[in-house]
């Protein structure tokens, strides 16, 4: 500090090759060293300290003429002397072992000439490559493309550079330089991109995923759609699982079975249930049904087998009684006895959850189902949405099913009991079939009604984009997945494009759905009209 001498100290270290090492490159961290050797080896070093471990070679088949790293230093792109360009980065062994292998994970069409230079985007994964019979050629790694080829501006081209924002490139020779402009604002989407499996950088294989943004520059953009279209899929297939059976069998009974009296009581209730804004019933989903759920699973397991029979027990019992003591009573009231055992063994089930668990699931649902099945519980889950939005779908199927089997020709219902059918057997080979076509519409209304639903999958999910259709985890629609991104996405930016591909998407698997319910509609109603 005073008397402004310098000290400097250095360290060197050696490591023998058996090949020569033609290209060397670094990666952004320091901490690994790649490498191009003949015979068309790559070489891998890992730096500790700046001491590299023995190299890992992977062989890249013709001799290596150029080699460069990708924005974020974990893609390496090795041009080759027949033209072929590759891409390259680490991977876990399939061995089964923890360490890593360098892999070859992308191969694009060879080019005219061997690959002499490879210039990185500064922006995005994409590069620019030349070769020595002045092919230039650009590329982006992600989405697997070649963006665009064609002959070189200047003939014996020396040096190729990209623009920092990717917008533009040179190319330079010893007496000239020409700029060249490049309008590609989405290089990274592709069908394969959007619908198919993709190789990201740092993952052990391809997979579909949506990842829209992350806390660094270099992000690779992940903007697969399959995985909401099925999470779109999966919320409709649970809410249906509960809202078909409940809201086709409860028109059925309302219609043909309930007392006139009660019918004009509970109809009108249930119609008014259409009425319930769905983002109050997200907001009890999400956060109160879904922690007491949580506590209280095995209950729901004991329900689904408890409740029908119990139901079935209770129809038995009534029909035992004597018809004179039936008949005594008021018309209507056999729903009376079914609504307290149903009370009575929602309450048991509650009560029995508790030791339920600890006889069955070692005290400890989650941690059984885990261990026993590897299936991760999540608080707000399949079931939940299932639970909430067949609450929603419930009184739009049962409104059109119970007009379907209310708009049944009477002399139908006649005739058939005339003939010596009871009502039961009048119902469900009479009624049913007439009103298949109605029935049906009404499912496929429903569907559609699931299918768009928004706020009860955006509150009630943990609005996670995987594949699995497991009921015990959360999921992603197209819709929540419009309603969490469009305020965030730039505008005109790729995200902003494929969120409204992903609504494109949703309103023609709604007009498709809709189209084939049709079809089947018509030709249901033709062929039993004539009954």
């Amino acid at each position: 500090l005073f008397t402004g001498e310098i000290t400097a100290s250095s360290e060197s270290w050696e490591r023998p090759s058996d090949a020569t090492i033609s290209h060397l490159v670094f990666d952004e961290s320091g901490r690994h060293l790649f490498g191009a050797a003949d015979g068309g080896q790559l070489l891998w070093w890992k730096l500790r300290d700046g001491n590299p471990d023995a190299p890992r070679v992977a062989s890249a088949g013709e001799e290596i003429t150029s080699l460069a790293m990708l924005l974020g230093g974990r893609t390496l792109i090795a041009g080759q002397a027949d033209g072929t360009l590759s891409a390259w980065f680490t991977v876990p062994r399939t061995d089964g072992s923890t360490d890593k292998e360098l892999r070859r994970i992308r191969t694009f069409p060879p080019m005219s000439g061997a690959v002499t230079m490879i210039s990185p985007s500064r922006r995005n994964k994409g590069f620019l490559a030349a070769t020595d019979r002045d092919q230039l050629g650009l590329f982006y790694s992600t989405s697997e493309r070649v963006l665009w080829e064609a002959p070189s501006p200047l003939a014996g081209t020396s040096a190729i550079d990209m623009a920092p924002k990717a917008n533009g490139a040179y190319v330079l020779r010893k007496d000239a330089i020409v700029a060249l402009d490049i309008d590609n604002p989405h290089p990274e989407i592709s069908l394969t991109a959007l619908f198919g499996d993709v190789w990201y950088e740092s993952y052990p294989e391809p997979d579909m995923i949506w990842q829209s943004s992350s806390g660094t520059d270099d992000f690779e953009p992940k903007l697969s759609l399959t995985p909401l279209l099925v999470g779109t899929l999966k919320g409709t297939l649970y809410s249906l699982l509960l809202a078909v059976p409940l809201a086709v069998f409860g028109a059925m009974f309302v219609s043909h079975f309930m007392s006139p009296g009660l019918r004009s009581m509970v109809k009108p209730t249930i119609e008014i249930m259409a009425a319930m804004p769905s983002v109050v019933l997200g907001f009890l989903a999400g956060l109160w049904l879904a922690p007491r759920l949580e506590e209280i699973f095995p209950a729901l397991l004991l329900m689904i087998v408890v409740l029908p029979l119990l139901l079935v027990a209770t129809g038995f019992g009534w029909a035992s009684l004597p018809a004179r003591t039936r008949n005594q009573l008021p018309a209507g009231s056999e729903i009376f006895p079914f609504m307290v055992v149903l009370a009575l063994g929602l309450w048991a089930c509650v009560y029995l959850s508790e030791p339920v668990e600890a006889f069955l699931f070692a005290g400890d649902f989650q941690a059984w189902l885990l261990g026993t099945t590897g299936l991760p519980f999540d608080q707000r889950n399949a079931i939940i949405v299932g639970l909430a939005m067949g609450f929603a779908v419930i009184p739009i199927i049962f409104a059109i099913s119970e007009d379907a089997f209310s708009n049944v020709p009477q002399n139908l219902v006649s005739g058939s009991l005339a003939l010596g059918a009871n009502l039961w057997q009048t119902v469900t080979r009479v009624v049913v079939p007439t009103a298949s076509p109605g029935i049906f519409s009404a499912i496929m209304v429903g569907f559609g009604r699931a299918v768009g639903e928004t706020m009860i999958v955006l509150m009630a999910t943990g609005n996670t984009p995987i594949m699995d259709w497991s009921p015990f985890n959360g999921f992603r629609t197209l819709s929540a997945n419009i309603a969490v991104e469009i305020p965030e996405a730039p505008q005109f930016s790729t995200l902003y494009r494929v969120l409204f591909l992903a609504a494109l998407l949703l309103f023609i698997l709604t007009f498709v759905v809709n189209t084939a319910a049709e079809i089947v509609r018509h030709r249901l109603r033709e062929r039993y009209g004539k009954l």
